[in-house]
């Protein structure tokens, strides 16, 4: 057995806030919009080895598209997509409640350097500084899925 050691440093990797579903449907579904192709796939590959419903796109306009047919419970962003125009989609999505239960996490690299604070200020739920283990992004989900479908 391994033991993956806990993460503490919150500029690597970060989750601030836990969105319930407002649905009773344990959905696992992830969308992983990525600059870098390979990359996005291979994120999303791996998640559904981990039984999770993923699917990947490289830009904006096709995520925007995708969201007006399909409502994930977890998008997983890449700052690069959405940095120039300010965040507005993050910001945009952050002010809808239709997006109250979906977990909106910013995959950001070392530079250039997004503070976690101006992360959170954007809107985004979570951080996770590139390279980051998709093993923890996995863990992180499960317990986002976990907790949504735990009601008392």
């Amino acid at each position: 057995m391994s033991h993956r050691p806990p993460h503490e440093d919150e500029g690597q990797f970060a989750l601030w806030r836990v969105k319930r579903s407002p649905s009773a449907v344990d959905s696992r579904s992830v969308v992983i919009a990525h600059a870098d192709v390979p990359a996005g796939e291979s994120i999303a590959l791996l998640l559904r080895l981990k039984d999770f419903v993923a699917v990947a796109t490289s830009t904006l306009d096709n995520l925007e598209l995708m969201l007006e047919h399909w409502k994930p419970r977890a998008l997983l962003l890449d700052t690069r997509l959405c940095r120039g125009d300010g965040f507005q989609f993050v910001r945009k999505a952050a002010r809808n409640p239709e997006f109250d239960g979906v977990l909106i996490v910013a995959m950001t690299s070392v530079f250039p350097f997004e503070s976690p604070s101006d992360i959170r200020q954007a809107g985004f739920d979570g951080l996770c500084r590139r390279p980051c283990p998709v093993w923890r992004l996995a863990d992180m989900l499960e317990g986002h899925f976990r907790s949504s479908t735990d009601r008392a």
